[in-house]
């Protein structure tokens, strides 16, 4: 749920002084990120505002939702590709409802969502090789979050930040709406994906975890079925629907539903049913959740959206095993790094003129 538009936003507490915020970023289901002046430390950051009260219209963050995500960004320090924790402010007397705030390394001016359709206004397509090299940081950013005991549980491209290091940090900017931020041109070689938005994120395994209520077309299809038996495996699935995204070339998600049954009819009309009816967690699902599966042969179509001309023999080896239905033989984050695809970067004449021809267009 979304503020209201045009709505006054909040005043941050003394306790946040040091940080002058300059302008809203985004915002998701709990809170609202913007970019913030640290007078302190002279630096660019981003800050998360976690609403306390639920009336701006966002879902509550209480301590324990705040402490959590703190606690998992806490676990991911020093990793490379996660955006870094600097801060977390929480009010002093729990007993009101106060807002909380993170505060954390700013990025870049774009997310990966953006970027995606401003690929597809300017009608550049990624190539297999650009896909490759996205896609590579991103299963070793997994990969090391899973390390550590972290499930994201909401991989998705507006999570995914890209700096490019064309911004200076350390230069206070002049305010001014996002738009005047992302016009200029983007290093495209220089691009680091960064990952964010843990604020679903939790720390730890048990074989009946807490049940996901908030869905989104990149949802794993056993939180789609309300299963509490679930692990690292939910984040590589989003991982593929971000795979097949930028393959698909649209800047819309692949799985993309007005309710959580266009998303589940989208998903498996195009995994099919086999897979998930094959799991042997699937008899645990409730027969209600089970009605919702589309009726047909259940077959999987992934090859016929994504045909070899599209994607090649190894990198659909890579797609399909992290679009996978059945949990237990999807791939886990290491193991698909481990495949072919990312380490043979040969493409042939063809692959390297088309880069060649996207490489001189110019960003405008």
């Amino acid at each position: 749920m979304a503020a209201s538009a045009g709505k006054k936003e909040a005043a941050w507490p003394l306790t946040m002084a040091r940080y002058e915020r300059l302008e809203k970023l985004g915002e998701g289901i709990n809170g609202e990120v913007f970019k913030a002046w640290d007078t302190e430390d002279n630096l660019i950051v981003a800050v998360k505002r976690l609403s306390g009260s639920g009336d701006d219209g966002f879902i509550i963050s209480g301590l324990p939702e705040v402490m959590r995500e703190a606690m998992c960004l806490g676990a991911c320090r020093g990793i490379p590709s996660i955006v870094q924790r600097r801060a977390t402010c929480v009010a002093a007397c729990q007993r009101e409802a106060s807002d909380s705030f993170i505060v954390m390394d700013y990025v870049g001016r774009l997310n990966l969502r953006g970027y995606m359709q401003r690929r597809v206004r300017r009608r550049r397509p990624f190539s297999e090789d650009e896909v490759r090299r996205i896609m590579k940081q991103l299963v070793e950013g997994v990969t090391a979050v899973h390390a550590v005991g972290v499930l994201h549980l909401n991989i998705k491209p507006e999570n995914v930040l890209l700096d490019d290091g064309t911004e200076d940090r350390k230069q206070k900017p002049k305010k001014g709406p996002v738009e005047a931020d992302v016009s200029d041109e983007l290093k495209e070689d220089r691009i680091v994906y960064k990952i964010g938005g843990f604020g679903m994120s939790m720390k730890g395994r048990s074989k009946r975890q807490p049940e996901v209520t908030i869905l989104t077309p990149y949802s794993a299809p056993e939180l789609l079925l309300h299963s509490c038996e679930y692990d690292d495996r939910v984040d590589t699935w989003g991982l593929g629907c971000i795979m097949a995204d930028l393959l698909s070339d649209t800047g819309v998600s692949t799985f993309d539903g007005e309710s959580d049954m266009e998303i589940m009819a989208k998903v498996f009309g195009i995994v099919g049913t086999e897979g998930i009816k094959d799991w042997s967690g699937y008899s645990g699902v409730a027969s209600g959740q089970k009605s919702k599966l589309p009726g047909g042969r259940g077959i999987s179509r992934l090859r016929h959206k994504f045909p070899s001309r599209k994607l090649s023999a190894a990198g659909f080896e890579v797609l399909s095993g992290l679009l996978e239905s059945n949990p237990k033989k999807r791939l886990a984050a290491a193991e698909a790094l481990q495949k072919p695809w990312f380490h043979n970067c040969r493409r042939g004449f063809t692959g390297f003129f088309k880069s060649c021809v996207v490489g001189v267009l110019p960003e405008k």
